[in-house]
């Protein structure tokens, strides 16, 4: 029966993976808001809950301390996560999955170091301790005031007191209850562990239905998605499309020097330059170097980049920078939408000593 209870939860926690990625799969724009950092998060949470689920069947079957150390380590990342990712939705420090991390490798490293039982009581210890605050970030508003929130809240809060009845047990009776059979053996846990993530997956597709689903404006998402919009819009009118990127080869000494906040105002000057500069253009930085412009192919481009120049010149008193950096331009003629994409993809891949070398 054992293996009938961690089957299900493996395919509880497939299942659970599948219907996040299809609760926000946008396959013509970039995912961005809200809803994709839930994605993020529960997603991770739920392939590690699909890892813990195979590793502890291997286990069962006799592969050891391994399988028994990955298995517990990513069954305290399953639950870590989902705290962590309730705090990213509620604006909260980023420590929960720096957190989660760590006690995920703690937990790896001492089930080599202890008895096996004494390993599992130590990760049922942090399932209580991660179970309870995901239960309490998910009970805090804004969060909190979505009632898919309420739901998770309500079934880790559960699953949190189950663990915690489990060490109760173990301190009071022994070992023997949780090895054995019984509402807390090894075999119940991997039942309600099943539930739990069955529950937990119908919630947080809930959540995600109550959740933004749009890239803030001024991020890269939002840039992508805005640049990819202008470009459909001026292709469907049959006209030539040329998408300039522009970079700054001294950028890295830029934001080493002063501030990586001083190198993204220095982009978004770039930006603001090439909108100056072309007529009827659509400008952003849909990656972290490199400053695009979406527009028709009326100007030729050494004329195009003189303008661009000036009115990056122009702008530099407006920003206190003293030098005028050096602009390099490069030109393409776009014939869809994907072809954009494509360059888009490239300079979010491009290793950055690249950029050096321009």
């Amino acid at each position: 029966m054992i293996f009938l209870a961690l089957l299900a939860s493996i395919v509880a926690a497939g299942i659970a993976l599948t219907m996040l990625f299809l609760t926000h799969g946008r396959p013509d724009d970039d995912r961005g808001g809200q809803r994709a950092d839930m994605v993020r998060y529960f997603g991770i949470a739920a392939v590690a809950a699909l890892l813990c689920g195979t590793m502890n069947v291997l286990e069962t079957a006799g592969a050891g301390e391994t399988a028994a150390a990955v298995g517990n380590a990513t069954n305290l990342v399953a639950v870590g996560l989902l705290w962590a990712g309730a705090r990213r939705l509620n604006h909260r420090r980023a420590i929960g999955a720096v957190s989660t991390a760590a006690g995920a490798v703690l937990m790896l490293g001492f089930t080599f170091l202890i008895p096996l039982e004494d390993a599992t009581l130590l990760k049922t210890a942090g399932l209580t301790v991660y179970g309870a605050l995901s239960a309490l970030e998910l009970s805090r508003r804004p969060l909190g005031a979505l009632s898919g929130a309420q739901i998770l809240s309500w079934t880790l809060g559960v699953y949190a007191a189950y663990n915690l009845c489990r060490l109760v047990v173990a301190a009071v009776m022994g070992l023997e209850p949780l090895v054995g059979s019984g509402p807390v053996s090894a075999e119940a846990t991997a039942a309600a562990s099943a539930v739990a993530i069955a529950l937990v997956s119908v919630a947080a597709v809930r959540l995600g239905r109550q959740l933004d689903d749009a890239p803030a404006p001024g991020t890269r998402a939002h840039d992508r998605g805005s640049l990819r919009r202008e470009a459909a819009r001026m292709i469907a009118g049959n006209s030539p499309v040329r998408a300039t990127l522009v970079r700054v080869p001294e950028i890295d000494l830029i934001r080493a020097a002063h501030s990586t906040g001083r190198a993204e105002t220095m982009l978004r000057t770039v930006a603001a330059a090439l909108d100056d500069a072309i007529d009827d253009a659509a400008c952003g930085m849909p990656s972290r170097d490199t400053v695009f412009a979406v527009a028709p192919a009326v100007l030729d481009a050494a004329e195009l980049e003189q303008a661009v120049r000036r009115a990056f010149a122009g702008r530099m008193p407006g920003i206190d920078y003293d030098d005028v950096p050096d602009l390099v331009f490069e030109h393409y003629l776009v014939g869809d939408v994907d072809d954009l994409s494509l360059l888009m993809e490239s300079t979010r891949q491009r290793p950055r000593q690249e950029h050096r070398d321009d």
